[in-house]
């Protein structure tokens, strides 16, 4: 994954141009949650985030509260606010929810296709990922990743269950980004870009078999690269079993 990046890299790395100050600050927070600058358990102080950021507090408070839902921190009276953990057995759990959506999502694609328009959308975030590859921006890549895969599901007329594989990629990505087992070399390797067009293309082609296929393998390569051990708890064949 490289070096560790100091807040001030998270500080720059955050878009300069257009947002809410409170979105600004929401996701370098969340960049540094997930790469664990701020390790589970960390208790984050408004006034001295708020300094940090050069901020407001109550920017800062709007942040974290965005924060609380997505389940990266928790709140409470006399403990402040905290940054809370992911286990080994919730991440595994995660995956199967997620492999569980994902299937449906490829077979509601095969079966009705796309409109345009969702084409469209999807095959630039593919371009956006393609340009955060380069970048080596694991983070912005990782973002994009789970609105590709949001975008997925509403298209297949699952919007009520996009929140849920929202979260679940998310703490997926956290528990990966987060961990030891990524390479060093891996996002200089992986071809996000091709994948994930490779990907769109098998969920098109109206063949539920190759669809549904196509989508188990993507979760799983993730998982090879990303995450072995995480493979090997939820187990191959999980991703070789047929939809329900």
């Amino acid at each position: 994954m490289g070096s560790r990046q100091s807040l001030q890299d998270m500080i720059a790395a955050a878009p300069k141009i257009g947002g809410k100050k409170s979105d600004v600050a929401y996701g370098i927070i969340k960049r540094a949650i997930i790469f664990r600058y701020y390790a589970p358990g960390t208790l984050l102080r408004e006034q001295e985030l708020a300094r940090e950021l050069q901020c407001s507090q109550g920017t800062v408070r709007e942040a974290l509260m965005h924060l609380v839902e997505d389940g990266l921190v928790q709140r409470s009276g006399y403990r402040g606010t905290q940054v809370t953990d992911i286990s080994h057995a919730e991440a595994a759990e995660m995956v199967r929810v997620r492999l569980s959506i994902e299937r449906s999502v490829a077979q509601g694609i095969a079966q009705n296709g796309i409109s345009a328009v969702d084409r469209d959308a999807l095959e630039a975030m593919i371009a956006d990922m393609e340009q955060a590859h380069i970048r080596e921006d694991q983070f912005q890549g990782a973002e994009l990743d789970r609105a590709f895969h949001a975008r997925i599901a509403e298209a297949a007329g699952m919007a009520l269950l996009s929140p849920i594989l929202q979260r679940c990629s998310l703490h997926i990505h956290r528990f990966t980004l987060g961990g030891l087992e990524v390479p060093r070399d891996f996002f200089q390797e992986s071809g996000v870009g091709k994948e994930h067009q490779a990907l769109l293309d098998e969920l098109l082609s109206r063949d539920e078999a190759r669809a549904t296929a196509a989508m188990a393998g993507h979760l799983r390569h993730i998982l090879t690269r990303w995450a072995p051990s995480l493979l090997e708890t939820v187990g191959d064949a999980a991703f070789s079993m047929p939809a329900a």
